[in-house]
């Protein structure tokens, strides 16, 4: 390990702080830059100058045939191995000689960090410690010193990573509780023709978002002549109606979309086993990773989904198994996306159609990336046909962190409610995300729910009062451009959430629809649905109401005590009527609702508080 001093020059760029260190050994030539806030919660980049090349080089090959990783120890002797990368000028362009790594610290204190930069054949994808040959700036090291995030930042730089927890719900691990409510449409939202060398192969082209570039602000995030405000839009928009997740694949070549991959060699867009899917398009990556720095700005997870249902898109990086080239895939998206605090990793879309990949593999590919990511960020996979049997390889399994269900015609809550105590048997309970519902006909087999009040009565209450989390497939699926079209539907959501995250102590409670007895049914589009309870006993019961003409009696045999009444409009976000006070310990009867009886109501019934 070289033994250095340091020299530091301080300067601002790009409104951070940017320390240059220049270690002893090195003052002949290279330089290493680190560039961040250096707080808590912060991603912090360091650059080293290493080896020259070019990102279409392939002897050697600079994805494949160096590896860098960085050891980070805090002052307790706490450290993790994170991987860097080849990032060319640094800047986007494809030459250079510029090396990062990017880490986020989860503490405050001194953080001590080792390079080691090795050589060898393939050794990118090996994660074996000490294989190949030192090269470089191997061993270069040096200390950070991390202040505590600032109360103004972000809450994504504030709260801290998004974790699973042992529980049904991610939680921040210096904030609360998290619902997902998020947009699982358009999966090609990557396929944007502001980024370079964006093309299409198949018929839905390239996206443009052109109803979301006055959605832009100035101060906001761009890259010449204009070309990232449509994107950066969107995001802005989506933030500014509460919808705090986006779906993506990062590659679906051979897929439904074809125009959106992270290669920068010779690509057929529907799949072909000559593709060169070992060399990285640096400035769209460049690109890529301004407009996830701003979704996490403004508060929106990264739902990352690795491959797509289609054969050829699961055939496409060397085969259906754990390849060199899936887990080059894997390690550049962990070594250049992984520091931000609040993303997911989803393995494949309906792994078990097309070509069913199997539930081994998929342990393969989760165990690998769980290797690489130092950051432990939560890791799923979706599946098609029944979701018990689909999912069950997977209950039990500490690789799983939340579920990605789909399911069709038929109830929600049900599923979500038996997912729960699957998962509890199965001795470590998930979050229960249902990222597709759609609908199955004689006639169509597949279409999406495109009603924003059938999804909000048939759906998203239900899901959400029985425990569970959704995301929506939109009506013009790979099509969609303009997110204004689905206002309601965002509206409906963000009204749902608010009342959980600010009125319940959700991650508290259990689905209870036993207290709940004599209400009407509902009968809609997709389903039919009774009244829903969730609750905490003796202190809190939520209960919708698809359809009000017969609002039932609540058991509260057993909570003692006084507890107040409220009507919560779901279609107004606003509580209606005055509180009413109700006696514990027996049997209440909800009432008449507030008006209009033929649309859905939530009762919110919560103990008392008695004053001081």
């Amino acid at each position: 390990m070289a033994t250095f001093i340091q020299l530091f020059s301080v300067t601002r760029m790009l409104g951070v702080l940017c320390l240059v260190v220049i270690p002893a050994r090195l003052l002949g030539g290279d330089v290493t830059t680190i560039e961040g806030q250096f707080r808590k919660w912060n991603p912090i980049t360091i650059q080293f100058h290493g080896p020259a090349a070019h990102e279409l080089d392939s002897n050697p090959n600079p994805f494949m045939d160096y590896r860098l990783n960085v050891e980070f120890t805090d002052q307790n002797g706490r450290s993790c191995i994170v991987p860097g990368f080849f990032d060319g000028d640094g800047q986007g362009g494809a030459s250079g000689n510029t090396w990062k790594v990017r880490f986020t610290p989860d503490k405050t204190g001194q953080w001590k960090y080792v390079a080691s930069f090795r050589e060898g054949k393939n050794i990118a994808v090996n994660l074996q410690r000490d294989v190949g040959q030192a090269v470089g700036f191997n061993g270069v090291s040096g200390i950070l010193t991390i202040s505590k995030s600032s109360a103004n930042a972000p809450d994504f730089l504030r709260l801290g990573r998004l974790e699973y927890t042992g529980g049904h719900y991610l939680k921040f691990r210096d904030g609360l509780y998290w619902i997902k409510g998020g947009t699982d449409s358009p999966e090609d939202f990557l396929a944007y023709g502001g980024f370079d060398n964006t093309r299409s192969g198949s018929r839905f082209g390239v996206k443009k978002y052109a109803r979301h570039v006055r959605d832009w602000k100035l101060g906001d995030p761009d890259w010449g002549e204009e070309r990232g405000r449509g994107i950066i839009g969107a995001l802005n928009y989506l933030a500014e109606q509460h919808v705090n997740l986006i779906y993506f694949l990062p590659m679906n070549i051979g897929g439904d979309g074809q125009n959106v991959w992270p290669f920068a060699g010779e690509v057929r867009p529907a799949g072909d086993p000559a593709n060169d899917n070992t060399h990285y398009d640096l400035s769209k990556l460049h690109q890529w990773e301004i407009v996830f720095r701003h979704a996490q700005e403004k508060e929106i997870v990264l739902h990352f989904v690795f491959n797509e249902a289609e054969q050829q898109n699961k055939l496409e990086l060397g085969g259906k198994n754990l390849t060199t080239e899936r887990k080059l895939f894997y390690r550049e998206m962990v070594a250049r996306f992984g520091h931000h605090n609040a993303l997911i990793w989803n393995l494949c879309e309906e792994y078990n159609i097309g070509l069913d990949l199997g539930a081994q593999s998929i342990r393969e590919f989760a165990a690998y990336v769980a290797q690489l990511d130092p950051y432990d960020h939560p890791i799923t996979v979706h599946h098609s046909k029944d979701p018990v049997q689909s999912w069950k390889p997977f209950l039990g399994d500490k690789l799983f962190s939340i579920t990605s269900l789909q399911i069709g015609r038929g109830d929600i809550e049900p599923v979500v409610e038996r997912f729960r105590k699957l998962t509890q048997q199965a001795g470590r309970a998930l979050p229960i995300a249902v990222d597709e519902f759609t609908v199955t006909t004689n006639n169509q087999p597949w279409i999406p729910v495109d009603d924003s009040v059938a999804l909000r009565k048939e759906k998203l209450w239900p899901a959400y009062l029985s425990g569970g989390q959704v995301e929506f497939i939109l009506a013009d699926l790979l099509e969609t451009e303009d997110f204004r079209k689905y206002d309601d539907l965002w509206k409906y959501v963000w009204y749902a959430r608010r009342f959980m995250e600010q009125r319940l102590p959700f991650w508290e409670m259990e689905p209870a629809d036993e207290l709940l007895t004599e209400e009407s049914i509902y009968s809609g589009k997709t389903s039919t649905h009774d009244g829903q309870v969730f609750a905490k006993n003796g202190e809190c019961y939520a209960i919708y109401l698809p359809v009000a003409r017969q609002t039932g009696v609540l058991n509260l045999n057993g909570a003692a005590g006084e507890f107040v009444k409220r009507w919560y409009n779901p279609r107004t976000g606003k509580f209606d009527k005055a509180d009413e006070r109700l006696t514990g310990d027996r049997k209440v009867e909800i009432g008449q609702a507030p008006s209009t009886p033929d649309e859905d109501w939530v009762v919110l019934v919560s103990k008392r508080k008695r004053s001081r």
